[in-house]
């Protein structure tokens, strides 16, 4: 293969304009593509997609490339006769000097490519509207004044003015407008409400039940075009994929249901007395042959490739079905009378509609106490567009605006309205249809509604010609194609949970009804939500948990008091929590502080033997510290339940700790503090470092109950002596005379309240001793952080040691009094006396190892560090992911 040349190259990759002898000439209003680009609606399924687009044979190696490409990409299930084209028919002019092929014999290529979709979406309207049309009004109304055809013409009216509207304003390239069938149940109770009125035999019977069907409908346009024009159509997007998927199986049914009775002629409920009655002997022929019919064509386009196979077989059928007719030598009227056609409608002028609109004989007082009906018929149709558009698009695989449909929707229902019909809508099962036969374009629209037009001016007549066996195999066929897609082919794109709300909505659909379905399907998208979130790793409510054994508080101890923390802190267990805590998860936190206190513990909290050489049983947790640092909300749901772990850390001995839960959620931490009061068994603490001292504390107080306090004694001292208590725990095992001289190198310094000791940056010039008052360290450039330093602390000493520039702003709180080592001081006593600068330098780097604590633990995932910066950085403990701070997980200190 030779390599290509700079030339053609640029060709290739350069977009494809309209050029004369190209392909791509004949679409005039198209933008240009880039060479391999895909075509909106050209998909390909299994090769037997309806590419239409006739190709010219390439005159010279210097033509474009064509622009069609396949693509497997596309979510959507595939019918077996596979996707369409792209639009043949769109409103742009074809050149009349391109070749012969964009010519006149292109158009008319186009023309008898369209014809078989056209023929089948003004048949199946056609079918359709003879069986609803005669059910506008109510069976039981025996005195209706004018044949039930009127209602023939009503549907032919409002799906002709819906398909006009949907050609000019609707942004799918084939929508099919019908009138919406489902609320026929809900205008029998407007017919039954108003002859109840004023009696069946009453003249203003049916003008008040015209113009309340025909308000009804201005109402329904009025809110649909509201909707679409202040943009509130988008919350529609809210339906997951998978209930949209439950709702296409649930009209699936309904429109396999509608099949077998349109080749019946009789109702048909999904019951056992229902299939028993279908294999009648007067009725049973009539939907096998249909159903024959349907099995037939698919099992044939598992083996004919042609993609206009469908649709020529659909049309087909009458010619047949004639020529069988007259190979048996049996008329059609004998056909007829044996069900095998439909009953003649009565013929009435296509102008009748509007002489029964005759307004001086309308109830207008009964129109306003059917507010209640015509709004629940109004909600009831909002149901239906946000379910017909989505699964539209879903099938036809074209993004659209739901809110220009809304306004489509709302213009089409207004204008039906006002010419005296009802309510209409995108019809989802006869324009997948039309599209899955490789119907689009707007061209073919507008004929599909001039059609319409036609038959509502001369009648619904012709349709008794078509035999019930073309519409049973259509409407089974095409039923039989969205259950596949909704509960077959979706079977390894769910996962079970969504799987069994697809099957769910689909059954309550088909047995109980529409309406129901979609509020199954509401409920059941919450739970589904509710389920999935809960049980997603990322959402799981505990981040990590941990024994306290080696975490400590900013708190200074002396070494007596650390080695009674390093003994007993192992009672203390942390969970730290995250996310948002809500009823969907909060029951695994419950589940694992109930597995805490369930498993193997030991009640000293020392190593005890067992059997097993790896694992050891946990000690006994006294204190539970819940860590609400990482959470981000709370509900009422999980707040209660929290508030129960109280008694069951009540019923283990255990306190509980709540630390960190955010400001917003005051009113929940009033709530625990005024039910439960201060009891000792539960605190609550501003942060974990807070948490952890408190649990330190009691741990400590309960010792010296217990062996009585060596600073009890102390505590009686006079108070010139608090500076040598101070200096005490920072070396305990050194004598009072040590630590007298030591002292001796710092000088006292009384601070004023505000006074700025040092500002951050300042040269390191000094540490500090704080005997009395409060001092707080300001960091400047951290929006203000700030950290108290306690009574008896040592301040300043690291930078003063290494020579850094302050890190901090320190400033005095309150009067306070301090002891001062300058550089001086130190100077000297490194020269007088190395032992005391040892020591000074053994307290700041014991002050060092307590303000970077840390614990590596993992969690499934990384590892977490523990840190606890207490005097510079903010009093707390964090957690922060080792990745982040650039540590690995073999850290070593």
């Amino acid at each position: 293969m030779e390599p290509l040349r700079d030339d053609e190259r640029q060709r290739l990759l350069s977009p494809v304009r309209g050029r004369t002898g190209t392909p791509t000439a004949t679409h005039g209003q198209s933008h240009s593509r880039a060479a391999f680009e895909v075509p909106p609606l050209r998909r390909d399924a299994g090769g037997n997609t309806l590419h239409f687009t006739v190709q010219a044979p390439q005159a010279s190696t210097t033509d474009s490339l064509p622009i069609t490409a396949p693509n497997n990409g596309s979510p959507r299930c595939y019918s077996p006769y596979g996707a369409v084209r792209e639009s043949i028919e769109s409103w742009g002019s074809h050149p009349e000097d391109a070749d012969p092929l964009n010519g006149w014999e292109r158009g008319l290529t186009d023309v008898l490519q369209a014809t078989p979709c056209v023929v089948i979406a003004v048949l199946l309207d056609l079918m359709i509207c003879v069986p609803f049309g005669l059910s506008f009004f109510p069976v039981e109304w025996e005195d209706m004044p004018v044949p039930r055809a009127l209602g023939i013409q009503m549907f032919l009216l409002t799906t002709a003015l819906c398909q006009f509207v949907f050609v000019f304003r609707s942004n799918f390239d084939g929508a099919i407008g019908q009138m919406m069938v489902e609320n026929v149940p809900f205008m029998h109770t407007l017919s039954n409400a108003i002859i109840q009125e004023i009696g069946p035999k009453n003249p203003a019977v049916l003008p008040t039940i015209l113009v309340t069907y025909a308000f009804s409908s201005i109402v329904c346009g009025v809110l649909f075009y509201a909707l679409g024009h202040w943009k509130l159509g988008n919350i529609v997007y809210l339906f997951p994929k998978h209930i949209i998927v439950g709702a296409v199986g649930g009209i699936g049914a309904f429109v396999l249901q509608n099949g077998i009775e349109n080749a019946t002629g009789k109702a048909f409920v999904w019951t056992l007395d229902g299939v028993k009655g279908l294999f009648d002997d007067d009725i049973v022929w009539l939907w096998v042959s249909s159903a024959l019919l349907a099995i037939t064509l698919l099992v044939l386009t598992r083996h004919i490739s042609t993609p206009l196979f469908p649709p020529l077989y659909f049309v087909s059928i009458p010619p047949l079905f004639y020529i069988v007719l007259l190979v048996f030598g049996i008329s059609p009227e004998t056909a007829r009378e044996n069900g095998w056609f439909f009953d003649r409608a009565p013929h009435v002028p296509f102008y009748s509609l509007w002489e029964q609109y005759d307004f001086s004989l309308v109830a207008w007082e009964l129109i306003p106490k059917q507010f209640g009906t015509i709004l629940g018929l109004t909600f009831f149709s909002l149901m239906h567009v946000p379910i017909n558009i989505p699964s539209l698009s879903l099938t036809t695989d074209k993004e659209v605006d739901i809110n220009d449909e809304l306004m489509a929707h709302g213009i089409s229902n207004t204008l039906g309205g006002l010419c005296g019909s009802v309510q209409n809508y995108l019809c989802y099962s006869t324009s997948a249809l039309y599209y899955k036969c490789g119907g689009t374009g707007r061209r073919s629209g507008f004929v599909i509604g001039v059609f319409l037009l036609f038959f509502f001016a001369v009648g619904p007549n012709a349709v008794s010609y078509v035999p019930r066996c073309m519409a049973g195999c259509v409407m089974i066929h095409i039923g039989w194609d969205l259950l596949k897609e909704a509960l077959i082919d979706t079977y390894d794109q769910l996962d079970a949970m969504e799987l069994g709300t697809v099957w769910a909505i689909a059954g309550t659909m088909t047995f109980w009804g529409m309406n129901q379905g979609l509020a199954v399907g509401a409920l059941l998208a919450c739970m589904t939500f509710v389920m999935q979130s809960a049980r997603t790793p990322t959402n799981a409510p505990i981040r990590g948990s941990m024994s306290a054994a080696t975490l400590r508080s900013h708190i200074w101890r002396t070494t007596d008091e650390l080695d009674t923390l390093d003994r007993e802190c192992r009672n203390i267990h942390v969970v730290q929590l995250r996310g948002h805590l809500f009823f969907g998860n909060v029951n695994q936190l419950s589940d694992y502080v109930r597995e805490l206190f369930e498993a193997p513990h030991h009640a000293n909290g020392g190593d005890s033997e067992i059997h097993s050489p790896v694992a050891r049983p946990r000690p006994a947790i006294r204190w539970l510290v819940l860590d609400f640092t990482l959470v981000v909300g709370l509900d009422s749901s999980a707040a209660d339940r929290l508030t129960k772990m109280k008694y069951v850390c009540d019923a283990n001995c255990c306190k509980l700790v709540f630390a960190a839960i955010p400001r917003v959620y005051n009113n929940f931490t009033e709530y625990l503090n005024q039910l439960f009061g201060d009891n000792g068994m539960l605190h609550i603490a501003s942060d974990l470092d807070a948490a952890l001292e408190w649990c330190e504390n009691d741990i400590l107080g309960k010792l010296i109950e217990k062996n009585g306090s060596p600073a009890s004694t102390c505590a009686a001292d006079e108070d010139e002596y608090t500076h040598l208590r101070n200096l005490r725990r920072f070396m305990p095992d050194q004598p009072l005379a040590v630590q007298q001289r030591l002292l001796d190198y710092f000088h006292i310094q009384e601070l004023e309240k505000d006074e700025i000791v040092w500002k951050q940056g300042d040269n390191s010039d000094r540490a500090l001793l704080l005997v009395d008052g409060a001092l707080t360290a300001v960091v400047e450039e951290e929006a203000g952080t700030t950290e108290d330093v306690s009574v008896g602390s040592v301040v300043g000493e690291m930078c003063f040691l290494t020579g850094e520039k302050r890190k901090t702003s320190l400033v005095a709180t309150k009067r306070s009094v301090v002891y001062v080592l300058d550089r001086a001081s130190f100077a000297e006593m490194l020269e007088k006396d190395c032992y005391l600068a040892f020591l000074f330098q053994g307290i700041s780097l014991r002050y060092t190892s307590y303000r970077l604590q840390y614990l590596s633990i993992t969690d499934g995932t990384e590892n977490v560090l523990l840190v606890t910066m207490p005097e510079y950085m903010g009093n707390y403990v964090t957690a922060y992911p080792l990745s982040v701070l650039g540590m690995s997980r073999d850290i070593q200190y």
